[in-house]
C-alpha cells in the first residue's frame, strides 16, 4: 500500500494537474489553465530586440537565474524584424505600442491578414493578477494598467459571440493558438496538438471550443501554423521550435 501510495504521489509531482488533453470536433488540443495562487505567467522577447526567440533560448536564459520552463507557448503574431505587430508589455513596461490600423489592400481579392481581420483584441494581466481580454479600441478606452499585456487578432470569441467573419463550414484548417479567460476569471492557453491529422481546425470551431466546451467568453487567437507549446510533463523534453517574437511563459526554481 506504502508502494502504491509512493507511486501515486510522484505521478501527481510530474503530472500537471492543470493540464489536459482535449478534443473538440475531431480535433486534439494541449489545454493549461494558470493556477493563479501558484503561477505567475510572463511575457518574454528576446534578449537583443529583433532577435528570434525559440523555446530552447529562453530555457538557457532562464537557466541563469536557476529557473526552468514549466509552460510555454508563442505570444502571437509579429513582424519580420521579430517584433510584436501590436501592444506587447512585459513586466509592466510597454515594448511596441497598441495598434489600431486597419489594413488596406493595395489590389483587388488581396486576403486581410488575421490580425487586422477587425475586431482584433488585447489579451492582459493586471498588477493584482487578475486577466481580461478586450477589443483594442475598448482596451485603449479602458485606459487599464497592466503588467503584462499581447495583441492579437482576430478576437476568437467576444462577450460569448463568435467573431462574425468565421464560418463553420471553413476548408481553412490549420494548426493553430489562442488564451481565454473563463467565467472564473481563470486564463486558458490552448494550442492545436502537432500532428496534422489530429491538430488542424478551422477558426470558427476553434472559437467554438474556448466557448463552448472551456467555458470562455473571451477568446483570443494568437498565431496559426508555425505555433507551438511546451508543458512540463505532457509534451515531452524542449526541443528546437519554430522563431518567434514573444513567448508566454511560466516558470519555477530549478530543484
Amino acid at each position: 500500500m506504502v508502494r502504491h501510495l509512493t507511486l501515486f504521489s510522484l505521478l501527481l509531482a510530474i503530472t500537471p494537474l492543470h493540464a489536459d488533453p482535449v478534443q473538440h470536433r475531431g480535433t486534439h488540443f494541449h489545454v493549461y489553465r494558470v493556477d493563479p495562487d501558484k503561477e505567475v505567467v510572463q511575457l518574454f522577447l528576446a534578449e537583443k530586440p529583433g532577435e528570434p526567440n525559440t523555446f530552447p533560448k529562453l530555457e538557457k536564459r532562464l537557466e541563469r537565474d536557476r529557473k526552468r520552463l514549466t509552460f510555454a507557448m508563442n505570444a502571437g503574431i509579429f513582424e519580420g524584424n521579430f517584433l510584436p505587430t501590436g501592444l506587447h508589455v512585459s513586466e509592466g513596461k510597454t515594448i511596441t505600442k497598441l495598434n489600431l490600423d486597419d489594413f488596406v489592400k493595395e489590389r483587388e481579392g488581396q486576403l486581410t491578414p488575421n490580425f487586422f481581420l477587425k475586431p482584433n483584441g488585447v489579451f492582459f494581466i493586471r498588477p493584482n493578477g487578475t486577466a481580461g481580454i478586450l477589443e483594442s479600441s475598448k482596451f485603449a478606452a479602458a485606459n487599464e494598467k497592466v503588467q503584462l499585456a499581447t495583441q492579437s487578432g482576430p478576437l476568437l470569441v467576444q462577450s460569448g459571440r463568435i467573431h462574425p467573419a468565421f464560418s463553420p463550414d471553413s476548408e481553412s484548417r490549420k494548426r493553430r493558438n489562442g488564451v481565454g479567460v473563463d467565467q472564473n476569471g481563470s486564463i486558458i492557453f490552448v494550442c492545436s496538438v502537432y500532428e496534422k491529422d489530429k491538430g488542424h481546425t478551422n477558426f470558427y470551431h476553434f472559437a467554438e471550443l474556448f466557448r463552448d466546451t472551456l467555458n470562455c467568453r473571451n477568446a483570443l487567437y494568437l498565431d496559426g501554423v508555425i505555433s507551438d507549446v511546451y508543458i512540463r510533463g505532457e509534451t515531452g523534453p524542449i526541443e528546437e521550435t519554430n522563431q518567434f517574437a514573444g513567448i508566454l511563459a511560466i516558470t519555477e526554481p530549478v530543484p
